[in-house]
């Protein structure tokens, strides 16, 4: 995703929700039914998040009569980049310290930390 993912504000990731929970083309009009009742924006501040996320090289237009608006990186990759940016910029690159910073401000729930172990496990007997 090439640090796209950093560029994305809150807004424009609302957009980006909609493309990957429809997990198709939409059109403009789509997206702005999709969006509108719940956000409370306009119709042109919705077409001009759809036109910053095209720029940015996030969401992809096809001309097919209309255009049909896609999510050009998938909600994953998006997660990752993130992740990785916030460990990298926050915690040096230290994994523990992400852990540590979560366990001591009580982020994590006793079942979180239980779903945590079970996962370490299963990833340790894989290989």
């Amino acid at each position: 995703m090439d640090s796209k993912a950093e560029k994305i504000s809150d807004a424009e990731l609302e957009v980006l929700k909609i493309l990957w929970t429809h997990n198709e083309s939409m059109t403009e009009r789509q997206i702005i039914d999709a969006l509108h009742g719940g956000s409370g924006w306009h119709r042109a501040t919705i077409q001009t998040l759809i036109r910053r996320l095209c720029e940015k090289g996030v969401v992809q237009k096809e001309k097919k009569g209309v255009f049909y608006f896609s999510a050009a990186v998938t909600k994953r990759e998006y997660a990752q980049e993130r992740t990785a940016d916030l460990l990298n910029r926050v915690y040096g690159g230290n994994a523990k310290n992400l852990v540590s910073a979560m366990l001591n401000d009580n982020i994590l729930s006793e079942q979180g930390i239980d779903d945590l172990r079970s996962y370490w496990r299963e990833r340790r007997n894989e290989k």
